[in-house]
């Protein structure tokens, strides 16, 4: 391939990484449809089902993620994204067509499930592997963009739907979810095959065509010689070492890497709706307007959307760190509101917690897309697969057993916001002292990272 160099291009990182994040927009469609289901499984939901019906949506993303790692190593593994979008499509035309039916809404939720635990794994291990450095932490962030911007379409809908409206919000929530997934289908044709899988098959002229398409301009450069050069490197190290060595070096990033991602758990979780919905409705008792679930649900997407602009510009650790101890304390306060009985019809005291919850939102939405970057970075990359998949689903099990055991009680609360939150401020300071600054890493510069156990530095 005839390689120029180009001078007359002075452009900044955007452009140049622009087609990365391009080709993993469908992902997000599909994403959103989870969030939906995800803040159902949550609790907010408007008509109250039997508690499999919440229950089996986590079901069914640890199906797909037990499926995931043995069929995403395709060759085009690209085209594997069809099949979690024609799931989602599926579940969305059962949801909106026999709403009325609790068991056909279940069957959908789990249909979304497989869906989304197919595709977080396959998206986490491609966004990690097309991203520069410069740009792998906002493609990884996509993953909760979606998440919480479904979410925060439920709570919107959730909390302002009125008993007198003559149509069922399933039905509106299968509508949105077909249109999503539409949208999700018509959009692969920007996805762009991973370099790196590639490389594993021994296509090296296919690899290169893929960088090329992966930095603008489209052509040949000097600098894509280079990534490649890079990349094929990363391919050789992770290749050479026995799956023994590549087990035995992913057991250290999996013992930080599965308590910090479960720390999602433990924030956006069914007690802590319970408790936010039991604390809006005292204290704004009689009020026309049902304003604090939209602006719980907005708080948490602006989370998100401060950690996208500051992932790579701030860098990961510092700032998801101070969230989390603030999610933490906060959530403590919230337990200590709650273990006085006689608070829960105050309505002042309802109306503080109300606001710590709010404002654990928004820092628990700062939080959580770091640990999706992680997880794209930490694990050798012959397995790398198989430790996502079950990071995510130990995740979602964890959620699963909070939603089956957690029942709503003054002494409930207390102990649940007590322990998670003491959780919380001390896996912060564990965290700081044992999860690496990636910033501006290779691939390989950060599972090198990942294989060290002190990291001091957070910028």
């Amino acid at each position: 391939m005839t390689t120029i160099n180009p001078t007359n291009i002075n452009k900044g990182r955007f452009w140049i990484d622009g087609p990365q994040t391009n080709a993993l927009v469908s992902d997000v469609f599909i994403f959103i449809t989870g969030g939906f289901n995800l803040a159902v499984s949550l609790g907010w939901s408007y008509t109250v089902y039997s508690l499999h019906f919440y229950y089996c949506w986590f079901i069914g993303v640890a199906i797909g993620c037990i499926l995931a790692p043995l069929l995403i190593n395709w060759k085009r593994r690209r085209l594997f994204i069809v099949s979690p979008i024609l799931l989602v499509i599926l579940s969305a035309i059962l949801t909106a067509s026999v709403y009325y039916s609790t068991n056909t809404l279940i069957a959908a939720r789990y249909l979304n499930g497989i869906a989304i635990g197919l595709t977080s794994v396959s998206f986490i291990m491609h966004a990690s592997e097309i991203a520069s450095e410069h740009s792998r932490g906002y493609c990884l962030c996509l993953e909760q963009v979606g998440l919480v911007g479904g979410a925060f379409v439920q709570i919107l809908y959730t909390g302002y739907w009125g008993s007198d409206v003559d149509f069922s919000p399933y039905c509106l929530q299968g509508i949105l979810c077909a249109v999503f997934g539409v949208i999700a289908l018509l959009l692969t044709f920007t996805s762009i095959d991973s370099p790196i899988l590639h490389l594993q098959h021994g296509d090296e002229p296919v690899a290169l065509n893929c960088i090329v398409r992966l930095y603008r301009p489209p052509v040949m450069t000097n600098e894509k010689q280079v990534i490649f050069n890079k990349l094929k490197a990363y391919v050789e190290m992770n290749e050479s070492m026995s799956l023994r060595q590549c087990f035995m070096q992913s057991l250290g990033p999996l013992l930080r890497i599965l308590p910090y991602r479960c720390m999602l758990s433990f924030i956006f979780a069914l007690p802590i709706a319970d408790a936010f919905k039991w604390s809006e409705g005292v204290s704004t008792a009689g009020s026309l307007v049902n304003w604090p679930p939209s602006i719980y649900g907005l708080l948490g997407a602006l989370g998100v959307i401060v950690t996208f602009a500051t992932i790579e510009p701030i860098g990961r650790k510092a700032v998801s760190l101070f969230s989390l101890l603030c999610v933490g304390g906060l959530t403590i306060g919230v337990g200590i509101i709650f273990n006085d009985t006689l608070a829960l019809i105050n309505s002042t005291k309802m109306a503080i917690a109300c606001s710590l919850l709010m404002i654990a939102q928004i820092f628990g939405g700062i939080f959580a897309p770091s640990t999706t970057v992680y997880l794209g970075e930490a694990f050798p990359l012959r397995l790398k697969r198989y430790f996502i998949a079950f990071v995510i689903l130990v995740q979602y099990m964890v959620d699963l057993i909070i939603v089956c055991t957690f029942t709503f009680s003054p002494n409930n609360m207390f102990v649940y916001c007590l322990v998670t939150g003491l959780i919380m401020c001390v896996a912060c300071i564990i965290f700081a002292l044992t999860m690496p600054e990636t910033r501006k890493n290779t691939l390989q510069e950060a599972q090198q990272q990942f294989s060290y156990g002190l990291h001091l530095r957070f910028y």
